[in-house]
């Protein structure tokens, strides 16, 4: 059975930028002191030297921190302070509402360039172009990342940028939910504002929505219903402000708006999603009408032109004051860190552009070389991310991410054929693990690392116990990740409790779940089925 699990591993060990384990390109603490004049010099003439440099990568580069966000920036200080405290409000009122499990989450980097058109190379692409996009949030197991700018048209309201933020407090709901359900949410969060120390106002109207409205047909609710994060309404300029607006509109009405009786369904499509009925028929069935009697409603509720608000008071001071304390950057880590962003949207020669501007500047900083391991590691290049990571970690450094990748690497190679996996000895057996409990020392709270410690206890087969527990907690801080699933079920079997198994396997069974985890689960179930006759 472990071949089950060979296969999940393989697609879960992805490198950044994989949907299910992004990782976080670590910072050694002994490289973020200012460099000195000379090393100032010669990064800028490194740069200038090489025609295809963005200027922005010449700009003097800060880190702000505030409690729950790092801030990376060449902008305004006092622009970067108020997106800090803004951001910290909007997760405190959050966490106060919801609770705050609802905001855990593993650390939060947000990119503050100073103008759209410095953020442009940044952004992801879509079909060769860069996306239209006024912010971005991209989220992973290890960090979160926010980019945005911060002066220019479109970047005074933050509004943006607490629509992205949503996107991190909902994502429990990302696996079932429809795309415009999660987008209508995010943009009711997203024009939130205090009003006093204990009150917060959601869900006014974005002016340019309710301008786009007057102008322009709605689009049949089957067809909204259909859009992808694939679908050229999501993405493209010329149709994209029609998918969102309308997403806003149909879930300002379910929650906010003046039909008592649809408010108090809006509850129940979540359940009925969760369940697993399909978005079309958990809709018709949570508010009992079809869908052409809801585009009706729908548009007298927009004739009406009444979108009120929603004002909620939480208990604690939101207005009282914020940690804030900055640090130069030395020029190695802005590399770095643009050479990482780029990584994580898939610009890969860029982001090797950078790295190799980083070694330039700073050969024995480990960061250029973490930078290149994961990427190796990216393009499924083992050999090449073992040999990069090594040298970080002979650089000093403490990245738990490069420790997570360097045992990661090393399994990999051990695998048989690609997809199996066997006991394994000696000296690999001894720094895989190693490496991976320097890892969660680092960071407790990876779940990728609980992950990979709880498979590879699995393959060595001498502490099943562990290996559950590490599964099981993986699972926690990640339940969105449902190949989790697979090797907490393969260790139940090994513990012979065919039972468990099969309970942990159920939710790969629902409609909502990859198509690939799905056929896994009905593969791995007939097997134990086979093993229970």
């Amino acid at each position: 059975m472990l071949e089950f699990v060979g296969k999940l591993l393989k697609q879960l060990m992805s490198a950044p930028g994989h949907a299910h384990t992004p990782l976080k390109r670590g910072v050694n603490e002994s490289a973020l002191t200012i460099q000195n004049l000379s090393g100032l010099l010669l990064f800028f003439v490194a740069c200038s030297g090489l025609a295809e440099t963005p200027p922005i990568g010449q700009q003097h580069w800060f880190e702000a921190r505030t409690a729950h966000f790092n801030i990376y920036s060449c902008g305004s200080t006092q622009e970067v302070a108020r997106v800090g405290g803004r951001l910290e409000q909007f997760r405190d009122a959050y966490s106060l509402l919801a609770g705050t499990q609802a905001v855990a989450s593993p650390s939060i980097v947000v990119m503050a360039f100073p103008t759209h058109e410095a953020m442009e190379p940044f952004l992801p692409l879509y079909q060769g172009k860069a996306a239209n996009l006024a912010a971005f949030f991209h989220r992973g197991s290890d960090e979160n990342l926010i980019a945005l700018y911060l002066s220019g048209h479109g970047a005074g309201s933050l509004d943006s940028v607490f629509h992205e933020y949503t996107h991190l407090l909902l994502r429990h709901n990302d696996l079932f939910w429809p795309l415009w359900l999660t987008e209508g949410m995010a943009d009711i969060y997203s024009t939130f504002e205090t009003e006093g120390g204990h009150s917060v106002r959601i869900g006014k109207p974005p002016e340019h929505y309710v301008r786009l409205l007057e102008n322009r047909p709605l689009m049949p609710l089957h067809d909204l219903f259909a859009v992808s994060h694939k679908s050229p309404e999501y993405n493209e300029r010329d149709r994209q402000g029609v998918f969102y607006t309308e997403s806003w509109l149909l879930t300002h009405y379910l929650m906010l708006g003046d039909n008592a009786a649809l408010r108090s369904r809006f509850g129940q499509l979540t359940a009925l999603l969760r369940l697993g009925q399909l978005p079309e028929q958990a809709f018709t069935n949570a508010f009992r009408i079809t869908l052409p009697g809801m585009e009706n409603l729908l548009r007298l509720y927009l004739q009406r032109g009444r979108f009120e608000s929603l004002k909620l008071t939480v208990a604690a001071d939101l207005s009282a004051p914020r940690m804030f304390a900055t640090r130069a950057i030395s020029p190695v880590e802005t590399c770095f860190r643009l050479g990482d962003l780029l990584m994580r949207v898939d610009r890969l020669d860029a982001a090797r552009g950078y790295f190799e501007k980083g070694e330039q500047i700073a050969p024995k900083s480990p960061l250029p070389y973490e930078g290149f391991g994961l990427l190796a590691a990216e393009q499924k290049q083992s050999q090449e991310a073992l040999q990069q990571l090594q040298k970080a970690l002979e650089r000093g450094s403490t990245s738990f991410l490069a420790h997570y990748a360097y045992a990661r690497e090393k399994l990999r190679l051990t695998a048989e054929g690609g997809d199996n996996y066997s006991r394994i000895k000696g000296a690999e057996a001894t720094a895989i693990n190693e490496e991976l409990q320097k890892s969660l020392t680092l960071m407790p709270n990876f779940g990728p690392a609980h992950h990979l410690l709880g498979f590879f206890l699995l393959i060595q087969g001498d502490d099943l116990i562990s290996a559950e527990k590490h599964l099981q907690r993986a699972i926690q801080l990640e339940p969105e990740n449902q190949a989790y699933l697979f090797s907490l079920a393969q260790v139940q079997i090994r513990k012979n409790e065919p039972e468990a198994a099969q309970r942990t396997l159920e939710p790969l069974r629902l409609p909502y779940a990859d198509s690939r985890l799905k056929a896994h689960a009905e593969e791995m179930m007939r097997e134990i089925g086979a093993l229970k006759r």
